[in-house]
C-alpha cells in the first residue's frame, strides 16, 4: 500500500464527490433552482479536477525519475495548462444552456478539499502532513 497522502486522497476523492453530488441534488430538490443543472455542473468541476490532478502527479513522477533538474520546469508547465483548462471549461460552462458556473467552480475545489480530509484521516500516519 503506499504511503503518499496525495495518492490516498485519488481513494476519498471520489466517495466525496458522490456524496456530496447526491447532498446537493437533495437540498436544491426542494427549491426553485435547477438540482439536476447543479448536480451535473458540479460533477463536472469534480471530474475535470481529478483528471487533471491524476495527470499532474503522473507527470511529475514521470518526470521526477527520467530527469530531475528539469521537475521545476515541468511543474510550472503543469500548472499553467491545468489553469488554462479550468478557465477553458468555465467559458464553456458559462455558454452553455445546461450548465451552471458556480458549481463547476466548487467542483474544482472537490480535490483539495478531499486531500485535506486525507491529511485529517490519515495525518497521523504520516510525519510530513
Amino acid at each position: 500500500m503506499n504511503d503518499n497522502l496525495y495518492v490516498k486522497t485519488f481513494a476519498v476523492v471520489w466517495p466525496y464527490i458522490i456524496i456530496t453530488a447526491l447532498i446537493a441534488f437533495l437540498v436544491f430538490f426542494f427549491t426553485a433552482y435547477d438540482q439536476t443543472a447543479i448536480t451535473i455542473s458540479y460533477f463536472l468541476g469534480s471530474t475535470v479536477s481529478v483528471m487533471l490532478m491524476s495527470h499532474n502527479y503522473k507527470s511529475l513522477m514521470k518526470q521526477s525519475q527520467t530527469d530531475y533538474t528539469k521537475l521545476r520546469k515541468k511543474t510550472m508547465i503543469n500548472y499553467l495548462f491545468r489553469f488554462l483548462f479550468y478557465g477553458l471549461i468555465l467559458v464553456i460552462a458559462h455558454f452553455n444552456a445546461s450548465l451552471l458556473i458556480i458549481p463547476v467552480f466548487v467542483g474544482f475545489t472537490s480535490f483539495k478539499v478531499a486531500l485535506m480530509l486525507t491529511a485529517l484521516l490519515f495525518g497521523k500516519e504520516h510525519d510530513n502532513a
